[in-house]
């Protein structure tokens, strides 16, 4: 009776209604159940805690080749972190483009897939739904690769070339990459590079500034991708990127509109806040922090080259209090809102827990936060405090 019962439990239960055809998947890695729809031509996962993941595009009979696996006891079916291989035919070629499909999973914001193309050899696809049509950013990696199913989370990709981990995300419609795991483990930043075992929450100390080739995935070459920390250091080119340095490190430096110690001040800057100067005027370096914050500061204050290396980081670590803490369906996972400004009426956006922050200045009542895709924002202090240890 009892073999009978796992038996239906792992069963198809085809329900046909309304031209959709709904089953039980099977369990992925964690012994999480889903159901599966197959409807127009498209397979969508659900948890039971009604969590939707991105569409796969499916040929006719998918469901049917499912339904027999099922029946031979396959309890590893379809569930959104891959389809089991027998079913990898019957993805439809909306998505292959013809060619070899070797790996496919999909989270709640994109598809990760290998390809083998007979041209182009082994390619990463990265595709998502638009609500009408997919959008796809491809790279070609050169040599065979595994992708990681595992320890992903819902915006990205991992992926294992010749024993070296990858983990890129998707941002603006491009793959860049964020973190390589091989003979060591390194965090990459848009402008900064930062060794693992040396990073700490909220400080920067450990990275180095500049411009590199690492992020951008259209110009990584995987084949020859550094071995180790100190190649990729070789790489980054620190001209023109200084960090604050004021002398007394509780001291915080002024970010001003003009090259004029009696101009408006955008903000005041904790020591290590990086910045990018591009005109230098006298004793008045004008710089940018992050994506878009521009202004002038007093050069005597920057530091350039090595002796950035020599300045200590003083961002203050705090954590969003609980209160501002808002959570979806990842209970691991909260947003909290930032400003545009320093204004309680500006505009927001949402920052998700995941993404590293720094606290690197101050505005009034607002701390001035910089996430590691160097987005800039502002947060009420009052919103943020020490934890609890």
């Amino acid at each position: 009776m009892k073999k009978w019962c796992a038996l239906l439990m792992t069963l198809l239960l085809i329900l046909t209604t309304a031209g959709a055809e709904e089953f039980s998947g099977g369990k992925d890695f964690w012994d999480d159940a889903y159901r599966c729809t197959v409807e127009n031509g498209y397979l969508t996962f659900q948890s039971d805690d009604g969590t939707t993941y991105q569409p796969i595009a499916v040929r006719e009979g998918f469901a049917k080749a499912a339904k027999a696996l099922a029946a031979q006891g396959d309890t590893f079916v379809a569930v959104p972190m891959g389809l089991t291989q027998a079913l990898l035919p019957y993805v439809a070629d909306e998505l292959t483009s013809g060619a070899e499909l070797v790996e496919i999973y999909c989270t709640t914001a994109l598809i990760g897939m290998h390809l083998r193309d007979a041209a182009k050899g082994d390619v990463l696809r990265v595709a998502w739904w638009t609500g009408d049509g997919y959008q796809m950013v491809d790279k070609v990696v050169g040599e065979d690769f595994s992708l990681d199913t595992v320890h992903v989370s819902a915006g990205e990709v991992s992926m294992e070339v010749e024993g070296q981990e990858y983990a890129l995300k998707l941002r603006n419609g491009k793959l860049v990459l964020w973190y390589t795991a091989g003979r060591e483990i390194v965090y990459i930043q848009p402008h900064a590079i930062g060794n693992m075992e040396e990073v700490i929450a909220m400080r920067n100390d450990s990275y180095v500034y500049g411009a590199h080739p690492f992020y951008n995935v259209e110009a990584v070459d995987f084949a020859a991708f550094p071995e180790t920390y100190a190649e990729m250091l070789a790489q980054v080119d620190s001209t023109n990127w200084a960090v604050v340095n004021n002398p007394n490190p509780t001291d915080r430096l002024h970010l001003r509109t003009e090259p004029d110690r009696k101009s408006v001040s955008l903000g005041k800057f904790y020591n290590r806040t990086p910045v990018y100067v591009d005109e230098i005027r006298g004793e008045w370096a004008h710089v940018t922090i992050g994506c878009d914050l521009s202004g002038w500061m007093l050069m005597d204050y920057l530091a350039f080259g090595a002796d950035m290396d020599k300045v200590a980081c003083a961002f203050p670590q705090l954590i969003v209090k609980d209160e501002h803490q808002e959570y979806g369906a990842d209970e691991f996972v909260y947003e909290y809102r930032v400003f545009d400004a320093p204004d309680l009426s500006a505009d927001t956006m949402r920052w998700n827990s995941m993404e590293s922050y720094y606290l690197i200045g101050v505005s009034g009542e607002f701390y001035i936060i910089m996430n590691s895709e160097e987005a800039i924002g502002y947060i009420p202090q009052d919103w943020l405090w020490a934890g609890n240890g």
